[in-house]
């Protein structure tokens, strides 16, 4: 598929995934998975080096992350954190998007974190989880 056939296709199943995931609505993370498939399309024809084969990247490791595909987030990560055309900067962000999905506590309560430890807030997020308390722990 072609570049010019891609971009409206992610485009579109990125609008679908966003009014999914804000309604809540069943069939979001097959939608952001469908996100991730054509951003890996994109990142498959265009260089790492690319500012859109770089979107691209983020996009489809970010949206495999919405998705919960954590197999996924992995292995797109590792094979684009190997790229040797990916600059620093990109690298860095593709490996916090992947620290953010593999700690999600980290990414929701990055100060609490820094401030106190993610084993003691993941500790403390268990207790009040046990009392009903909606805080994610990873």
């Amino acid at each position: 598929m072609t570049i010019d056939r891609l971009y409206p296709l992610v485009t579109d199943a990125i609008m679908r995934a966003d009014v999914l995931e804000d309604l809540g609505a069943p069939g979001a993370a097959e939608a952001q998975l469908d996100v991730s498939h054509l951003e890996e399309q994109i990142a498959d024809l265009l260089p790492a080096s690319d500012p859109e084969g770089a979107i691209a990247r983020r996009g489809a490791v970010r949206a495999a992350g919405k998705a919960n595909d954590h197999a996924r987030v992995r292995s797109l990560a590792d094979q684009y954190l190997a790229d040797p055309d990916a600059g620093q900067e990109l690298r860095d962000q593709i490996a916090k998007i992947l620290a953010d999905t593999e700690d999600p506590i980290g990414a929701h309560h990055p100060r609490a974190v820094a401030r106190i430890g993610a084993d003691r807030l993941r500790r403390f997020a268990r207790r009040l989880a046990g009392q009903g308390s909606p805080l994610p722990i990873g």
